[in-house]
Protein backbone atom coordinates (compact mmCIF):
# COMPACT_ATOMS: atom_id res chain seq x y z
CA UNK A 1 0.00 0.00 0.00
CA UNK A 2 3.18 1.95 0.99
CA UNK A 3 4.47 1.27 -2.50
CA UNK A 4 1.36 2.57 -4.32
CA UNK A 5 0.84 5.85 -2.62
CA UNK A 6 4.54 6.62 -3.26
CA UNK A 7 4.42 5.47 -7.06
CA UNK A 8 1.13 7.67 -7.12
CA UNK A 9 2.95 10.72 -5.56
CA UNK A 10 5.92 10.25 -7.89
CA UNK A 11 3.67 10.18 -10.80
CA UNK A 12 1.79 13.21 -9.93
CA UNK A 13 4.79 15.13 -9.09
CA UNK A 14 6.16 14.04 -12.16
CA UNK A 15 2.75 15.05 -14.20
CA UNK A 16 2.70 18.36 -12.15
CA UNK A 17 6.05 19.10 -13.90
CA UNK A 18 4.75 18.82 -17.79
CA UNK A 19 3.35 21.48 -19.66
CA UNK A 20 0.17 19.68 -20.12
CA UNK A 21 -1.04 20.16 -16.73
CA UNK A 22 0.45 23.75 -16.76
CA UNK A 23 -1.98 24.68 -19.53
CA UNK A 24 -5.01 22.92 -17.20
CA UNK A 25 -3.96 25.06 -14.30
CA UNK A 26 -4.05 28.51 -16.20
CA UNK A 27 -7.46 27.19 -18.11
CA UNK A 28 -9.09 26.23 -14.05
CA UNK A 29 -7.53 30.09 -12.97
CA UNK A 30 -8.95 31.91 -16.44
CA UNK A 31 -12.54 29.84 -15.72
CA UNK A 32 -12.62 30.94 -12.21
CA UNK A 33 -11.94 34.52 -13.25
CA UNK A 34 -15.04 34.08 -15.70
CA UNK A 35 -17.52 32.79 -13.16
CA UNK A 36 -16.68 35.66 -10.69
CA UNK A 37 -17.08 38.12 -13.29
CA UNK A 38 -20.09 36.53 -14.04
CA UNK A 39 -21.45 36.21 -10.59
CA UNK A 40 -21.29 39.67 -9.86
CA UNK A 41 -22.66 40.62 -12.99
CA UNK A 42 -25.83 39.04 -12.49
CA UNK A 43 -25.69 40.56 -8.73
CA UNK A 44 -25.48 44.00 -9.76
CA UNK A 45 -28.47 43.48 -12.13
CA UNK A 46 -30.59 41.44 -9.77
CA UNK A 47 -30.20 44.82 -7.15
CA UNK A 48 -30.08 47.59 -9.69
CA UNK A 49 -33.43 46.56 -11.12
CA UNK A 50 -36.63 48.52 -10.67
CA UNK A 51 -39.18 45.99 -9.22
CA UNK A 52 -36.16 44.37 -7.27
CA UNK A 53 -38.30 44.91 -3.56
CA UNK A 54 -35.40 45.98 -1.41
CA UNK A 55 -34.15 48.60 -3.28
CA UNK A 56 -37.87 50.03 -3.96
CA UNK A 57 -37.97 50.22 -0.29
CA UNK A 58 -35.19 52.20 0.49
CA UNK A 59 -35.75 54.45 -2.19
CA UNK A 60 -39.57 54.92 -0.61
CA UNK A 61 -38.24 55.16 2.54
CA UNK A 62 -35.47 57.71 1.64
CA UNK A 63 -38.72 59.81 -0.12
CA UNK A 64 -40.76 59.94 2.64
CA UNK A 65 -38.28 61.19 4.91
CA UNK A 66 -37.01 63.99 2.40
CA UNK A 67 -40.81 65.00 2.65
CA UNK A 68 -41.55 64.82 5.88
CA UNK A 69 -38.48 66.94 6.82
CA UNK A 70 -36.20 68.39 4.27
CA UNK A 71 -33.43 70.11 6.82
CA UNK A 72 -33.65 66.24 8.29
CA UNK A 73 -32.85 64.12 5.42
CA UNK A 74 -30.19 66.19 4.49
CA UNK A 75 -28.78 66.36 7.62
CA UNK A 76 -28.63 62.67 7.63
CA UNK A 77 -27.17 62.42 4.18
CA UNK A 78 -24.05 64.79 4.79
CA UNK A 79 -23.51 64.29 8.47
CA UNK A 80 -21.73 66.46 10.62
CA UNK A 81 -19.79 68.23 7.90
CA UNK A 82 -23.71 69.67 7.15
CA UNK A 83 -24.85 73.08 7.43
CA UNK A 84 -26.74 73.86 10.31
CA UNK A 85 -30.59 73.71 9.94
CA UNK A 86 -31.98 77.42 10.09
CA UNK A 87 -34.27 77.40 13.10
CA UNK A 88 -36.60 80.27 14.25
CA UNK A 89 -33.62 80.81 17.32
CA UNK A 90 -31.12 81.09 14.88
CA UNK A 91 -32.90 83.41 12.50
CA UNK A 92 -33.82 85.85 15.31
CA UNK A 93 -30.28 86.00 16.76
CA UNK A 94 -29.29 86.68 12.58
CA UNK A 95 -32.29 89.88 12.68
CA UNK A 96 -29.81 91.06 16.28
CA UNK A 97 -26.60 90.96 14.51
CA UNK A 98 -27.81 92.74 11.34
CA UNK A 99 -29.62 96.03 13.12
CA UNK A 100 -27.80 99.38 12.90
CA UNK A 101 -26.16 100.17 14.99
CA UNK A 102 -27.83 102.63 18.03
CA UNK A 103 -27.78 106.23 16.67
CA UNK A 104 -25.23 108.25 18.30
CA UNK A 105 -26.94 111.13 20.44
CA UNK A 106 -26.30 114.23 22.76
CA UNK A 107 -26.43 113.59 26.61
CA UNK A 108 -28.52 115.89 28.07
CA UNK A 109 -26.94 116.40 31.02
CA UNK A 110 -23.83 117.11 29.20
CA UNK A 111 -25.66 119.54 26.90
CA UNK A 112 -26.92 121.37 30.61
CA UNK A 113 -23.97 121.58 31.89
CA UNK A 114 -22.46 123.34 28.78
CA UNK A 115 -25.25 126.18 29.39
CA UNK A 116 -25.52 126.25 32.61
CA UNK A 117 -22.20 125.87 34.71
CA UNK A 118 -19.17 125.92 31.83
CA UNK A 119 -20.63 129.47 29.61
CA UNK A 120 -20.40 132.35 31.42
CA UNK A 121 -22.50 134.94 29.25
CA UNK A 122 -21.17 138.65 29.44
CA UNK A 123 -23.41 141.66 29.30
CA UNK A 124 -23.53 143.80 26.54
CA UNK A 125 -21.94 147.35 26.91
CA UNK A 126 -23.58 150.31 24.76
CA UNK A 127 -21.59 153.97 24.21
CA UNK A 128 -23.68 156.73 23.07
CA UNK A 129 -22.97 160.67 22.85
CA UNK A 130 -25.55 163.00 23.23
CA UNK A 131 -26.13 167.08 23.59
CA UNK A 132 -28.90 168.20 25.77
CA UNK A 133 -29.89 172.29 26.38
CA UNK A 134 -30.78 173.80 29.95
CA UNK A 135 -32.73 176.75 30.78
CA UNK A 136 -33.35 177.65 34.30
CA UNK A 137 -34.78 181.31 35.96
CA UNK A 138 -35.72 181.58 39.16
CA UNK A 139 -38.93 182.14 40.00
CA UNK A 140 -41.36 183.16 42.70
CA UNK A 141 -45.12 182.06 42.66
CA UNK A 142 -44.76 181.82 38.81
CA UNK A 143 -43.43 184.94 38.02
CA UNK A 144 -39.32 185.13 36.63
CA UNK A 145 -37.06 187.22 38.74
CA UNK A 146 -35.14 189.29 36.76
CA UNK A 147 -31.29 188.41 35.88
CA UNK A 148 -31.54 185.09 37.60
CA UNK A 149 -31.68 183.16 34.05
CA UNK A 150 -29.08 180.57 33.37
CA UNK A 151 -29.52 178.26 30.18
CA UNK A 152 -26.05 175.95 28.39
CA UNK A 153 -25.80 173.35 25.99
CA UNK A 154 -24.22 170.20 27.27
CA UNK A 155 -22.38 167.53 25.29
CA UNK A 156 -21.44 164.36 27.00
CA UNK A 157 -21.37 160.31 26.05
CA UNK A 158 -23.22 157.70 28.32
CA UNK A 159 -22.89 154.11 28.93
CA UNK A 160 -25.43 151.36 28.90
CA UNK A 161 -25.65 147.93 30.08
CA UNK A 162 -27.86 145.63 29.12
CA UNK A 163 -28.26 141.33 29.49
CA UNK A 164 -29.90 138.61 30.51
CA UNK A 165 -30.82 135.88 33.35
CA UNK A 166 -28.71 133.01 32.40
CA UNK A 167 -30.47 130.62 34.32
CA UNK A 168 -34.04 131.28 32.67
CA UNK A 169 -32.16 129.83 29.38
CA UNK A 170 -34.35 127.11 27.65
CA UNK A 171 -32.60 124.31 26.18
CA UNK A 172 -34.10 121.58 24.34
CA UNK A 173 -32.85 119.24 22.12
CA UNK A 174 -33.84 117.38 19.13
CA UNK A 175 -32.29 113.71 18.94
CA UNK A 176 -33.99 112.62 15.44
CA UNK A 177 -33.18 116.09 13.60
CA UNK A 178 -29.92 116.48 15.11
CA UNK A 179 -31.04 120.29 16.09
CA UNK A 180 -30.34 121.99 19.38
CA UNK A 181 -33.08 124.67 19.92
CA UNK A 182 -32.13 127.36 22.59
CA UNK A 183 -35.02 130.22 23.65
CA UNK A 184 -33.21 133.23 25.15
CA UNK A 185 -35.50 134.93 27.96
CA UNK A 186 -36.12 138.56 27.86
CA UNK A 187 -33.52 140.96 28.14
CA UNK A 188 -33.47 144.24 30.40
CA UNK A 189 -31.11 147.09 30.86
CA UNK A 190 -28.65 146.68 33.78
CA UNK A 191 -27.33 149.87 34.12
CA UNK A 192 -27.17 153.04 32.76
CA UNK A 193 -24.19 155.56 33.48
CA UNK A 194 -23.29 158.80 32.36
CA UNK A 195 -19.29 159.54 31.90
CA UNK A 196 -18.40 163.12 33.91
CA UNK A 197 -15.45 163.81 32.46
CA UNK A 198 -16.89 163.64 29.02
CA UNK A 199 -18.58 166.93 29.82
CA UNK A 200 -18.59 169.60 27.32
CA UNK A 201 -20.74 173.20 27.73
CA UNK A 202 -21.70 175.39 25.12
CA UNK A 203 -23.98 178.53 25.02
CA UNK A 204 -23.21 179.27 28.69
CA UNK A 205 -25.15 181.71 29.95
CA UNK A 206 -24.47 182.16 33.79
CA UNK A 207 -25.00 184.95 36.46
CA UNK A 208 -24.35 185.46 40.07
CA UNK A 209 -27.98 185.76 41.25
CA UNK A 210 -28.54 181.76 40.06
CA UNK A 211 -25.17 180.23 38.93
CA UNK A 212 -25.08 176.85 37.30
CA UNK A 213 -24.26 173.87 39.37
CA UNK A 214 -23.36 170.23 39.33
CA UNK A 215 -26.59 168.86 39.66
CA UNK A 216 -27.63 171.10 37.01
CA UNK A 217 -25.07 169.44 34.69
CA UNK A 218 -26.10 165.94 36.01
CA UNK A 219 -29.72 166.31 36.13
CA UNK A 220 -29.76 167.20 32.68
CA UNK A 221 -28.22 164.18 31.47
CA UNK A 222 -30.14 162.22 33.52
CA UNK A 223 -33.23 163.20 32.48
CA UNK A 224 -32.06 162.13 28.84
CA UNK A 225 -31.89 158.78 30.00
CA UNK A 226 -35.24 157.27 29.12
CA UNK A 227 -34.83 158.62 25.85
CA UNK A 228 -31.43 157.31 24.86
CA UNK A 229 -32.60 153.51 26.06
CA UNK A 230 -35.35 153.52 23.99
CA UNK A 231 -32.86 155.02 21.39
CA UNK A 232 -30.39 152.00 22.06
CA UNK A 233 -32.87 149.62 22.15
CA UNK A 234 -34.40 150.56 18.55
CA UNK A 235 -30.89 150.60 17.43
CA UNK A 236 -29.97 147.10 18.32
CA UNK A 237 -28.93 146.97 21.96
CA UNK A 238 -31.00 144.06 22.89
CA UNK A 239 -30.09 142.35 18.98
CA UNK A 240 -26.32 142.73 19.77
CA UNK A 241 -26.93 141.24 23.35
CA UNK A 242 -28.06 138.42 21.53
CA UNK A 243 -26.29 137.79 19.15
CA UNK A 244 -22.66 138.05 21.18
CA UNK A 245 -24.35 135.24 23.32
CA UNK A 246 -25.28 133.32 20.49
CA UNK A 247 -21.48 133.17 19.01
CA UNK A 248 -20.59 132.20 22.53
CA UNK A 249 -22.58 129.13 22.55
CA UNK A 250 -22.25 127.88 19.22
CA UNK A 251 -18.70 128.34 19.11
CA UNK A 252 -18.56 126.58 22.27
CA UNK A 253 -20.68 123.78 21.80
CA UNK A 254 -19.59 123.05 18.24
CA UNK A 255 -16.18 122.05 20.63
CA UNK A 256 -18.18 118.92 21.15
CA UNK A 257 -17.50 115.95 18.95
CA UNK A 258 -21.01 114.76 18.52
CA UNK A 259 -22.58 118.04 18.29
CA UNK A 260 -19.93 119.48 15.71
CA UNK A 261 -20.49 116.79 13.31
CA UNK A 262 -23.99 116.37 13.21
CA UNK A 263 -26.14 119.00 15.57
CA UNK A 264 -27.43 122.19 13.97
CA UNK A 265 -27.54 125.07 16.45
CA UNK A 266 -31.03 127.01 16.51
CA UNK A 267 -31.64 130.26 18.48
CA UNK A 268 -35.45 131.39 19.50
CA UNK A 269 -34.90 135.03 20.83
CA UNK A 270 -37.94 136.72 22.28
CA UNK A 271 -38.51 139.01 19.94
CA UNK A 272 -38.34 136.64 16.54
CA UNK A 273 -36.97 133.00 15.70
CA UNK A 274 -33.24 133.47 14.87
CA UNK A 275 -31.33 130.33 13.32
CA UNK A 276 -27.54 130.37 13.42
CA UNK A 277 -25.84 127.57 11.42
Amino acid sequence: MKNFFRKFSDSLDAYIETKQFRWFRRLIIALGFTVTGCVCFLAGFFLNRSDNMIYQSNINAMTRTIEADPAEAAGEQSGESAAPAVTEETAATTAVTTTQAPKETLSRELLDSYIYEDLKFQPYTYRYSNTAAFHNRTTIEDFGVPLTKKSFTISYEGIITAGFDSEDIIVDNDDDNYIIRITFPEAYIISHEIDEDSFELENVQDNFFNPITDYDLTSTCEGQNGRMEEQAIAGGLYGSLYRMAENSITEYLNRDSIIGAKYRIEFIRPEEPYVMI
